[in-house]
């Protein structure tokens, strides 16, 4: 059993498992750590992550990639549209506003959503980390820091319906310092070093400052460029090289889709190139029309076509610094890492804005998904790790709105950049249901057409009635920021208090004064009251418990009430008698009652029905490729013999199969081939089969005569050599196998003569055939004859000895005196404690285990 980490990338994704011996990057089928993210369909069957790469050039326009932009995305979003304009399949808007992904599979058109088409890229990395047969339970997926809830949704709602268990949604840079710092063992215990981790990925910067100190990282900033990654460097050679080639060749390679794809992945390996050398040369054969095409780049002009690109990276850097409130002077040191990390002009910005070389010691590919199987185990019960406290800040502001007689309010309910998971109460009094809505701040950092919109809350009606005489209802409600970075309604609890009378004893007898009466505890006009309901280090239950104790008027810990009003009973008498005799009292308490209160949430994502439905969609498309593979494999199966038993009929089978039978054969096989390359292109597994089945009828005959020239000899070897054994023993004088009769001996050795009888027979008989004709001698007689022959003898040879006669004992004639002489009179002895400790025997008595012997 282990739990996983997926990294889910635009390009490719990895998956990282955690087990007993530590945490392992796996490979897939191909040996690489790194699979594509990449979906293709066709007329049977859908094809995942490897198998699927060979489709990009071939069939473009229903092979699936570079996902993870369009996620959670409205249709009609400015980035959606500028991504979907280089993309070669074509995307709908959706019912809800969303993106419908059009392709051709099992011969009809079909729409599919980024969230169906992201869980089938983690069904084929879930089977990767099962390859071994270790089931996964958990996983926890990554996800970058700018996602707003709408992705985030989007993501969870991609795992449900793979059918994978998703613990947390974990930012990509925190998963990155996890792994960075856990394994540090010179870390400070007290004072804190401040690292910054720069992930340049193929869509996005990401940029993150944490703190780190023996057995804690707390995430001090997040800043990020949505737009700013490798797949830019990119599309700068690419329009680069279509302008040059256009001028040269007179071609127009934007205008087709699988020319754009060639020409794209060699501006990929150029850009690669250009990382380590000054020149990089790009050649593409066959282009388009025929046309092959050949340049050459210098670092120098990348660099300067780029520098629009580049001056972007500034300004998310002083954005992280500032928000961090820190100086470059403060940082510790500089980790890089992502997919195009390695771009020197990356590099060089880093180097002079920190002042520090940016290090290279994390493995840029393969970091966040070990991050994320190290925060998956340590979530996980059946795992125990090391403890290493994370505390990640939320990216983005929430606040709150609602209304109460006409009058719009609004409060912040988790600040920009504070820590995550949090929790926060908020009291209100409310007399029917009503609603309160989530948004972001205007301090947070979104697209320029975002909706700046998270959630709807409607909460009521109240259950009960409000407090005597009050014409509202007072509710708590309490907003959770998970650990998914989601906000939502934890619970609404409606609290009413009472009065009560409770019988106490009072050790003086002189009454208490009675208490000054206490003022509100909130002013008039006060509509509501935000509190912290669990700090960051506090569990959510004892925080609930303080929150209980202080509504009763009583703190954490105390088990006796404060007193109110007393009616004494008795105290005068007591007071003026003198005496300190309890007196029992009834005093009035107060304590609380909580009612669950109703709350309906309306998020982005989808709903239960949906999900199920999707689910239910997946669960048959993965049967389809499951029926598809498996008649693969009988097609190549039947193709395999086909070839095979031509080839042994003519070099192996020669000499055991007549002229007819391999002319007989030769014709049936290459009818068989010409029915698989035609009519057989497209059939059914159970149509393979039976050709299958078929075609080893065929050849069964001359497989069989093969098969028993060739394993006679050891048959007959076995068999005679068992026998010599057993003749051997039935004439050896050992005296360890005296006790086997003669006749014993005789009736093995005459079985073992007719058994070699039978095989000199049939020897004989054997050697008057061809090699054509059918064996009188077959191998499954001689094992039949050999295991007879063993089961016959095996008994008599290995009966055991008889066991050798008891001796009778002498009886002694003086015992009965001895006894009657221990039992008339009693034993003396000089101590005390062997006396105390005999018997009445005479012998010792010995105490049983547990037991104490001086106990009587």
């Amino acid at each position: 059993m282990s739990v996983a980490g997926f990294d889910i990338g635009n390009q490719a994704s990895c998956v990282a498992v955690a087990r007993k011996r530590g945490i392992d990057v796996l490979m897939n089928k191909e040996s690489k750590r790194e699979t594509p993210s990449v979906v293709a369909f066709g007329s049977k069957n859908r094809l995942l992550g490897t198998d699927a790469v060979g489709s990009m050039s071939v069939n473009p326009r229903n092979t699936i990639s570079q996902l993870k932009r369009l996620l959670g995305k409205r249709f009609s979003s400015a980035d959606t549209q500028r991504d979907l304009h280089a993309l070669p399949y074509e995307a709908l808007e959706g019912p809800d506003g969303g993106i419908l992904l059009q392709v051709d599979y099992l011969g009809e058109r079909q729409g599919f959503s980024p969230e169906q088409l992201i869980a089938m890229i983690m069904v084929d990395l879930k089977a990767i980390a099962e390859a071994d047969g270790s089931p996964v339970t958990d996983c926890v997926v990554a996800v970058p820091t700018y996602y707003t809830e709408a992705e985030r949704y989007a993501l969870l709602n991609a795992s449900q319906v793979a059918g994978v268990n998703c613990l947390r949604l974990f930012n990509e840079t925190t998963a990155t310092a996890l792994a960075y710092g856990i394994y540090k063992t010179d870390l400070p215990e007290k004072d804190v070093i401040n690292v910054v981790f720069v992930d340049v990925g193929n869509t996005a910067l990401q940029v993150s400052i944490v703190a780190f100190k023996k057995g804690q990282l707390r995430v001090l900033s997040h800043a990020w460029d949505r737009n700013l990654g490798g797949r830019d460097f990119d599309e700068v050679l690419f329009n680069h090289f279509c302008a040059e080639f256009g001028a040269k060749h007179k071609i127009d390679i934007k205008s087709n889709a699988r020319a754009s794809f060639r020409l794209r992945q060699a501006c990929e390996k150029a850009k690669k190139v250009l990382s380590a050398n000054a020149m990089a040369p790009l050649s593409v054969e066959c282009l388009m029309n025929d046309v092959d095409v050949k340049g050459m780049i210098s670092r120098d002009d990348f660099e300067a076509m780029s520098q629009p690109i580049l001056q972007r990276a500034l300004p998310t850097l002083q954005q992280a610094i500032a928000d961090a409130g820190l100086d470059p002077s403060a940082i510790h040191s500089v980790e890089a890492v992502g997919s195009s990390s390695r771009v020197p002009a990356i590099l060089n910005i880093l180097q002079q804005f920190f002042g520090k070389e940016p290090g290279r010691t994390l493995n840029s590919k393969e970091v966040v998904s070990r991050g994320c199987a190290l925060n998956c185990a340590m979530l996980s019960p059946i795992f125990r790790v090391r403890d290493f406290e994370v505390v990640d800040a939320h990216p983005f502001g929430v606040l709150l709105k609602w209304e109460k007689d006409g009058a719009a309010t609004s409060q912040v309910l988790f600040k920009r950049m504070g820590p995550t998971p949090s929790l926060k109460a908020l009291t209100l009094l409310r007399s029917s249901t009503f609603t309160m809505e989530a948004a972001y701040t205007d301090d947070s950092v979104l697209p320029a057409d975002g909706d700046r919109r998270i959630a709807s809350f409607t909460i009521g009606p109240p259950v009960a009635k409000g407090a005597p005489g009050a014409a509202e209802a007072k509710l708590k409600v309490h907003f959770r920021l998970n650990l998914h970075g989601i906000v939502t309604v934890e619970t609404v609890n409606q609290l009413e208090e009472e009065e009560y009378e409770e019988e106490v004893k009072i050790e003086k007898p002189k009454p208490a004064a009675a208490p000054a009466p206490g003022a509100a505890a909130a002013s008039a006009g006060a509509d509501a009251k935000m509190e912290d309901a669990a700090p960051a280090d506090v569990p959510v239950d004892a925080q609930q418990e303080a929150e209980d104790a202080a509504a009763a008027g009583t703190q954490v810990g105390e088990t006796g009430p404060s007193p109110m009003e007393t009616e004494a009973k008795g105290g005068d008498a007591a007071a003026a008698n003198g005496d300190a005799a309890p007196v029992v009292e009834k005093v009035k308490r107060k304590r609380t009652r909580k009612h669950a209160v109703p709350v309906q949430a309306q998020a982005p994502g989808l709903n239960t029905q949906q999900l199920q439905g999707l689910y239910e969609k997946e669960c048959q498309m993965a049967l389809q490729d499951r029926v598809q593979e498996e008649t693969n494999e009988v097609k190549n199966a039947l193709e395999a013999y086909v070839y095979q038993l031509r080839g042994k009929l003519a070099d192996a089978y020669a000499d055991y199969s007549t002229e007819q039978e391999r002319s007989s054969a030769s014709q049936q096989l290459e009818r068989m081939e010409d029915w698989l390359y035609d009519e057989g292109e497209d059939e059914v597994k159970s149509v393979y089969t039976a050709k299958l089945n078929e075609l080893k009828a065929l050849g069964a005959p001359v497989e069989g005569r093969y098969r028993e020239a060739t394993q006679r000899p050891a048959a007959i070897a076995s068999l005679t050599g068992t026998a010599q054994n057993f003749i051997t023993f039935a004439q050896t004088t050992d005296p360890a196998y005296s006790h086997i009769s003669n006749e014993e001996r005789q009736s093995v050795m005459g079985e073992c003569q007719k058994a070699l009888s039978w095989l000199q027979e049939k020897e004989t008989a054997q050697r008057g055939l061809r090699k054509t004709d059918e064996p009188v001698l077959v191998c499954a007689d001689i094992k039949k004859k050999e295991d007879t022959l063993t089961r016959f003898a095996n008994p008599i040879i290995t009966k055991p000895p008889p066991p050798p006669p008891k001796k009778e004992e002498k009886k002694d004639e003086e015992k009965p005196a001895a006894a009657a002489t221990a039992t008339s009179e009693p034993m003396e002895t000089e101590d005390p404690a062997a006396q105390a400790a005999a018997g009445p025997d005479g012998a010792a008595a010995y105490a049983t285990p547990g037991t104490d012997p001086m106990q009587s």
